[in-house]
């Protein structure tokens, strides 16, 4: 057989995969007595992670990581197609018979879910993983106060920045949750993957997924921007075309919310300005200096009582001179740190001493993220946070506030 030939054979045995499995549904050749609703319901019961459906097995969750089989006869062919049958939209038909997967998502009563479908010897199988809905508080995560808050309700650019694994998304879903709950927006989010679902609450939330919704970042904020828009987040800048649409964007008198990789909030600044070069870019960095509003970059660094991490935030607000800065192009990172020093934006040395004051993170622990080489101890830590002025940030009553909760401490 030819290779033509053979990729007609592939073609025609999955059109009949297709037929079947309508074939199957309309006639009613199936046992199982229970719906993919009642099934994903009961997960929400047991707060399973995730659901899985195959032929010759029955339903399983995991559950605390371990899989939980239920009671009852394994499912047939007929009856996984009956049960994925209310999501098996002709698209994802023809995307199974096409590629052999397919992705999407569906909501239970309390949840949502990202599906995996894909043919298993011919026959379809399904994952379903739910998406998180713990989603911490901005007070949780010491982030509470007019400085933030009153950000998050007007346009702009704001920078979340941090290392891989610094909990830059978690941070992301806490703005967005606390966007939804207090204003009446429509927010568009941009995610590769979803990790968190956000029910509707005071706003509506669309959740595109990068990869299985639109193809690329850039291509999803353009597409986005020719919407009815107040909130747009978007969970990494992959490339410089995704940077230009995130700048567009937020200086078009909306609200981006956008994740970048970095060491520092200077060092994010230094990417930004580098990446638009100033000779090409030069609209685009006069409208980054103009529509960013805040840099916040994020470290986590161990609790003392060992639940888990906490992190500890530096936070740039944008003024005339750093502004000017960006316009210029020539970002120094020290400048740009002593600036902030100077006018008595939070660096990271200020968070860790509040961390260290409140007795949240020991001072051994604080001492390796130190930026400055000071000895320092609780006392003159806490002393340096009741003369700063810059108390909106991170005070010790949003720290304390946590209670029983464990800050971060699902990373």
């Amino acid at each position: 057989m030819d290779m033509n030939a053979s990729v007609m054979q592939e073609i025609l045995s999955r059109l009949n995969l297709i037929y079947d499995f309508v074939t199957d549904i309309q006639g009613g050749s199936y046992n199982v007595v229970y719906s993919l609703l009642q099934l994903l319901d009961l997960s929400d019961q047991h707060r399973a992670s995730a659901v899985y459906i195959s032929p010759g097995s029955v339903p399983s969750l995991r559950i605390n990581g371990q899989i939980n089989l239920m009671n009852g006869s394994p499912l047939t062919v007929a009856d996984c197609r009956k049960l994925l049958a209310p999501i098996l939209t002709p698209e994802l038909q023809t995307k199974l018979q096409e590629c052999g997967q397919a992705e999407t998502f569906v909501t239970s009563t309390k949840s949502g879910f990202k599906v995996y479908l894909n043919l298993n010897m011919g026959n379809v199988c399904a994952t379903f993983h739910r998406l998180r809905d713990d989603i911490p508080k901005l007070a949780n995560l010491g982030l509470s106060g007019k400085l933030i808050e009153g950000i998050l309700s007007s346009p702009g650019l704001v920078l979340l920045t941090g290392l891989p694994r610094s909990g830059k998304i978690n941070t992301l879903a806490s703005m967005i949750s606390h966007i939804n709950a207090t204003r009446q927006a429509r927010i568009i989010t941009l995610e590769k993957p979803i990790q968190f679902w956000h029910r509707n609450k005071s706003s509506v939330v669309i959740q595109r997924e990068v990869g299985a919704d639109v193809p690329s970042f850039s291509v999803g904020i353009e597409q986005t921007m020719k919407q009815e828009l107040d909130v747009l987040g978007v969970d990494e800048i992959t490339d410089r075309e995704t940077l230009v649409q995130v700048v567009r964007a937020a200086s078009s008198g909306r609200l981006v919310l956008a994740v970048l990789d970095a060491t520092s909030a200077s060092q994010a600044l230094d990417r930004l300005v580098n990446s638009l070069n100033v000779d090409t870019y030069k609209n685009l960095i006069s409208m980054l200096a103009s529509s960013l509003r805040l840099v916040l970059h994020q470290t986590l660094v161990e609790r003392v009582d060992g639940r888990g991490v906490i992190p500890a935030f530096e936070i740039l607000t944008n003024n005339e001179i750093i502004g000017n800065e960006i316009v210029q192009g020539r970002i120094d990172v020290g400048q740009i740190e002593q600036i902030m020093r100077s006018h008595n934006m939070q660096t990271l040395d200020n968070s860790l001493g509040r961390l260290v004051a409140s007795g949240i993170v020991s001072e051994q622990e604080a001492s390796k993220y130190l930026k400055t080489p000071l000895e320092f101890n609780a006392a003159s830590f806490a002393n340096n946070r009741q003369n700063s002025t810059n108390t909106n940030a991170m005070t010790e009553d949003a720290i304390l506030e946590d209670g029983e909760t464990p800050m971060m401490s699902w990373l």
